[in-house]
Formats: structure tokens, C-alpha cells, sequence
């Protein structure tokens, strides 16, 4: 039983979580929820009880544990989460380093090695096309995965073999399908680029199995044209938050937008004098030209003069308060949501069902497929093709056949 002051106890467990292999992103938000509990409580030094908790977390977020499921939103899976982490820390630092690859520590490996990951993750960038976020998650997966291979008693990459590859396939054979298949990808490609630039003699990378993923694609929900209006009636703009989120709703709802390609607009991407806005998407890295429309242009005209804070960021939207930095995150939009009171089965929460819904009410409209797939900025027909046609049921219907008596 932990009987250290709450405190002491918070900030121990975030110091070895981050060197166990936690984000500080994903500590900063735990400590985030546990500080909220110190001040729920209203006391500076205290021990940590696990009644109390689940008190706090029923009076202060409505969330009431033992109603929790695996299918809960995720939203609920942190506030467990966090629960989960104080009730017993040691037992619960185990069982993530079960989940990642065996043995492995971060960042303990050669120096040279992370010149070659340098070069690689450059390569990756420059000749490979890959966005940043794609860049980091496999730098990420990288880092495991040579800190492994160096605890093996790999001190050479050359000196990786055929043999090494199959012991790391036997030791991860019982994780599940996506860590594997996440794992084994990002290996394969790397020992493809080793072989190319003549640091391994062997390509490796055809001894890395390849794992089908097999799961059933999910019917995307969306709202009709008139809910998508009445979602955006329900927003009243009287505070400059409500400036700020309208803006960005909209755009999403008109332009069918990606949060992270809004998120990522620059004052210098509105060209005013065509009536167009530029778009970097951040998932494929492509430059995508859209019409900006009065109503779009005046919403962020009014952002910009009502709500948009006086700072040199470069970025449209940012935070409201000082430094006024990008806006990395976007939460806002379910409160919204939940005003108009939106059938369950109809529809899901979040701001990207914007996008399915513009898709797909251009589809009611008769929009050619390419023309919805060119406005999405997706670099294939093919991804909107098996995403939104099998919700078409206008054109389903015209090649239904009937069933014989």
C-alpha cells in the first residue's frame, strides 16, 4: 500500500514513466486529472486512497467506474487509466513494458546508430514523401526496436542476421496482430533501406512476415444537410471561443476538411483575392486548393477581427490564451453536438463525421466519385471509392437484383 504524500507520489510516478517509455504528452495529461483531484480535495498533503478517487471522478467528471467497459469512449479509458496508474503503479509499469517489444529500453543503443536513423528518417522525408506525423511514429517504433536488437547483443548493424530476425519474429509471436503488424512493417522498411545503402550485405527485410489486416472496415456515419445546419444554428457566437470554434466547425462542415489540415491553415494560405484557400494535408503531405466561399471567408474574417488574439503566430487558429500558440488540439466540438440532441444510431460524436457528411451529401447530390475524391485530397478514387459507395444506397438500389420465389 502506497503511503507517500500524493504529491511526491504523482511526480515519482511521471519520472519513471517517461523513462520506462511514456510520452510527455500522455503524463502531462494524467497529472493534469491528478491535480484536479488535489484540488477536489482542498488539502496540500495527503495519502492516496482509492475510494476517495473514484468518488472524485464520479462528482467531478460524471464518470462512475463501475459502469466502465472496454467499449467505453475514451475519454473514460484515461480517467480509468489514471485510476488504474495510482491504485498500483509497479503492477501496472509491468504490464506496459509486457505490451512493448521484449527487453527493450528507449534510446540504449550506439551512437553511430542514431546517425544512421538520422539518415534514414531524412530519407524518409525527402525521397520517401512521408508527412511529420508518419516521420515520428516510425522514429518512435525505430527506437524500441534497435534498443532491442542492441540488448541482443547486437553491437554492429552489419551484424544483423537472418537468425536475429526470426528470435524477434518467435519472441512477439503472442502480441496481437496490430502490434505486430505495426512492428513488422516498420522493420521491414528499415532493413530495406539498410540493404539499399550497403550497410547489410542481405536484404533482410524478406524474412519479416507480412500480417493481413483482416478487421472489417466500418460503415462511416454522417449527419444530412439539415442537421449539419441546425448543429451550426446551435452555435452562438457572443463569446470569442464561439467566434474561434465556429470558424472551425464550418470549415470542417463546407470544405469537408480533416481537424489536423484546419489546424494546420496559415494566415498566408488564404489567397482573398482568388477566393481560394491552400492546404497542406499533414497525412499525405499534398497541397490541396479549395474554394473559400463568403460564408466561410466572413466566419473567419469575424474570428479574425473578434476572437483571433494580437500575436505574431503564423498559424490561423490559436490558443486563447498567452503565447497565444498553434491549436494542437480541438475538443470543443461535442458540446455542440450534444445541444442538438442527435439520434445515438443515427450518427457518432467527433468533428471528422463533418467530413463523412460532406462526403456523402455530395454523393446525394450526384457529384462524380473523382470530383468528392479531389475535394477530400485523397491520393486515390480508390479510398473514397470503398469508403463512401457502399453508403450510396440512391445508386445501390438501381443494381439491386431480385430475388427468386
Amino acid at each position: 500500500m502506497n503511503t507517500q504524500d500524493f504529491k511526491t507520489y504523482i511526480n515519482n510516478i511521471r519520472k519513471e514513466a517517461l523513462e520506462v517509455g511514456y510520452s510527455i504528452t500522455t503524463m502531462d495529461g494524467y497529472l493534469k486529472i491528478w491535480n484536479k483531484f488535489i484540488k477536489w480535495k482542498n488539502e496540500i498533503h495527503f495519502v492516496y486512497d482509492e475510494k476517495e478517487y473514484s468518488e472524485f471522478l464520479l462528482d467531478y467528471y460524471k464518470f462512475d467506474i463501475s459502469e466502465y467497459t472496454n467499449k467505453s469512449k475514451s475519454r473514460h479509458q484515461q480517467l480509468m487509466r489514471s485510476k488504474r496508474i495510482l491504485d498500483d503503479w509497479n503492477n501496472y509499469k509491468l504490464h506496459i513494458l509486457k505490451r512493448s517489444l521484449p527487453n527493450a529500453l528507449y534510446s540504449d543503443y550506439p551512437s553511430g546508430w542514431s546517425i544512421i536513423l538520422d539518415n534514414y528518417l531524412n530519407y524518409l522525408k525527402n525521397v520517401r514523401q512521408n508527412c511529420d506525423k508518419s516521420i515520428k511514429i516510425k522514429r518512435d517504433y525505430l527506437i524500441r526496436l534497435l534498443s532491442y536488437f542492441y540488448q541482443n547483443k547486437i553491437n554492429n548493424l552489419e551484424q544483423l542476421s537472418k537468425s536475429d530476425i526470426t528470435k524477434f519474429i518467435n519472441k512477439t509471436i503472442e502480441k496481437g496482430n496490430v502490434s505486430k503488424r505495426r512492428n513488422f512493417y516498420v522493420l521491414r522498411e528499415f532493413l530495406t533501406y539498410l540493404f539499399i545503402e550497403g550497410i547489410l550485405k542481405e536484404d533482410l527485410s524478406i524474412y519479416i512476415p507480412k500480417i493481413c489486416n483482416k478487421h472489417k472496415r466500418k460503415l462511416p456515419t454522417y449527419l444530412k444537410q439539415d442537421n449539419i445546419e441546425d448543429l451550426l444554428k446551435s452555435i452562438f457566437r457572443e463569446k470569442k471561443i464561439d467566434i474561434r470554434n465556429y470558424a472551425i466547425i464550418l470549415i470542417a462542415a463546407r470544405l469537408g476538411l480533416r481537424l489536423s489540415d484546419i489546424l494546420n491553415i496559415k494566415l498566408k494560405d488564404i489567397d482573398w483575392k482568388n477566393s481560394k484557400i491552400n492546404v497542406i494535408q499533414p497525412k499525405t503531405n499534398n497541397l490541396n486548393i479549395l474554394p473559400l466561399s463568403k460564408e466561410v471567408g466572413w466566419a473567419i474574417i469575424d474570428y479574425i477581427n473578434k476572437a483571433r488574439p494580437k500575436c505574431n503566430n503564423e498559424y490561423l487558429f490559436v490558443k486563447m490564451k498567452y503565447p497565444f500558440e498553434k491549436l494542437e488540439q480541438f475538443t470543443e466540438f461535442n458540446k455542440y453536438f450534444d445541444k442538438c440532441d442527435f439520434k445515438k444510431e443515427d450518427t457518432k460524436k467527433g468533428i471528422h463525421n463533418l467530413r463523412h457528411s460532406f462526403a456523402t451529401n455530395l454523393l446525394d447530390n450526384d457529384i462524380p466519385i473523382h470530383i468528392i475524391s479531389s475535394v477530400l485530397g485523397h491520393t486515390s478514387t480508390d479510398t473514397t471509392s470503398n469508403t463512401y459507395l457502399k453508403i450510396d444506397v440512391k445508386n445501390l438500389k438501381k443494381v439491386c437484383l431480385e430475388v427468386d420465389e
